[in-house]
């Protein structure tokens, strides 16, 4: 008896789905902007409770004096890090072309507001030099990885673990020159916008999509 159907019929071909390109307009880049130093403001006020946190751990004699000169000092750059850290995420994003969503942006603005949280605990046992380059490894660390796991391109991990390495050190300096941050603190952010600047100038529009020049 014979039969017009093939014995092993072959599995027919499902296309793959193909999903379109994301879309980085300058709509995108205000919101992504606008979030971004929302959840930087939110986390900083948040985080400068660590302050009046640590002046207990002084009266109740778990912390000493001078630590918590150092973490106080510390704090007051917490807004810059947090907001320089996402804005080069935001970089990455665009110029490799890789989705981060906001989620993401939130969960890296909050490990670098527990730095400051990790930082006073460890202060109160060890030096807050080397608690300062523990905590700091501890959160570059993390955010590295993160950040492989979301977009698997080493530039990008390298880009933000260089930010992060220049931020952190930057900021140790800061903290320890006393009288003189102010005016180092000051040139220093004049140089951060400039580079800012120089990367706007990079940006640009090409068949409706945000990109960045190599």
């Amino acid at each position: 008896m014979s039969t017009n159907q093939p014995l092993n019929p072959e599995t027919p071909q499902i296309p793959p789905v193909c999903y379109p390109n994301p879309v980085y307009t300058m709509s995108w880049l205000g919101l992504r902007t606008m979030f971004i130093l929302g959840v930087s403001l939110a986390l900083a006020l948040i985080t400068n409770a660590i302050d009046g946190f640590a002046s207990d751990r002084v009266e109740a004699g778990l912390l000493q004096g001078g630590r918590y000169d150092l973490l106080s000092h510390s704090l007051t750059y917490c807004f810059c890090v947090m907001a320089i850290t996402l804005m080069t995420i935001v970089i990455a994003e665009v110029g490799f072309r890789k989705i981060v969503n906001l989620l993401q942006y939130a969960l890296t603005g909050m490990a670098l507001a527990l730095f400051y949280l990790i930082l006073l605990a460890l202060s109160e046992k060890l030096p807050f030099a080397a608690s300062y380059i523990i905590v700091s490894a501890m959160t570059i660390g993390l955010i590295a990885l993160y950040i492989k796991g979301i977009t698997g391109i080493r530039k990008a991990v390298v880009l933000i673990t260089a930010i992060l390495v220049a931020e952190y050190a930057l900021m140790f300096v800061l903290i320890k020159l006393g009288s003189m941050a102010l005016l180092v603190g000051s040139l220093s952010l004049f140089a951060i916008l400039a580079v800012a600047m120089y990367f706007t100038l990079k940006l640009k529009m090409k068949n409706g999509e945000l990109t960045l020049e190599k």
